[in-house]
């Protein structure tokens, strides 16, 4: 066992140590978003039943009720939250680093689709892609955000709420906005 956030001692102590053998089936995933969204189960419970699944959670994650998650590609590092009703579409990795804030509604997207040179824009299994999404140290994620595939917000970057983020961001800057767009420089001590 390798001493990183996700396979800490004290996890071990309480019991929420690494994960068993993942359950990757579809209807896992149905069942697990179906019952997660009740507000009786603890954090404890979900990051174990996250775990469980093949999901990395540090020992101190927290993932809220009606939070959607669509497969085990997700890594969430030490002291990362999860509001309520975000959608985490799991066709990609999603790394959530260290610190980072997630608030209510935020949408994290790592499937898109090619579009066709015809009139039928969008045939069903065609160009489909799929792109990891990364959420750096200390970044805060506002209510109603929109993440795009393939995007990585930068260590210490707050992103307004109802944006749109369609790019990379730089480290330490304020982005809002539909596209998001860098407003500000952020200090840092």
């Amino acid at each position: 066992m390798d001493s990183s956030p996700i396979h800490d001692t004290a996890a071990t102590r309480t019991g929420e140590g690494p994960a068993l053998t993942p359950v990757v089936e579809p209807r896992w995933w149905r069942l697990f978003n179906a019952m997660q969204r009740l507000p009786v189960w603890s954090e404890r419970w979900r990051r174990r039943m996250l775990r469980r699944a093949g999901c990395q959670m540090a020992y101190n994650a927290t993932v809220c009720e009606d939070v959607f998650v669509g497969g085990p590609n997700l890594r969430m590092d030490a002291g990362t939250f999860v509001n309520v009703g975000c959608l985490l579409d799991g066709n990609a990795p999603i790394h959530i680093g260290e610190g980072a804030r997630l608030g209510p509604r935020v949408l994290i997207l790592t499937g898109t689709h090619e579009y066709q040179p015809t009139v039928m824009r969008r045939l069903p299994g065609k160009g489909n892609i799929n792109l990891p999404v990364v959420i750096s140290r200390g970044c805060w994620i506002g209510i109603g955000t929109i993440i795009m595939p393939g995007v990585t917000v930068a260590d210490g970057c707050v992103v307004g709420a109802g944006s749109v983020v369609l790019k990379s961001t730089e480290p330490n800057g304020l982005y809002a906005g539909n596209p998001a767009r860098r407003v500000r420089d952020l200090p840092v001590r």
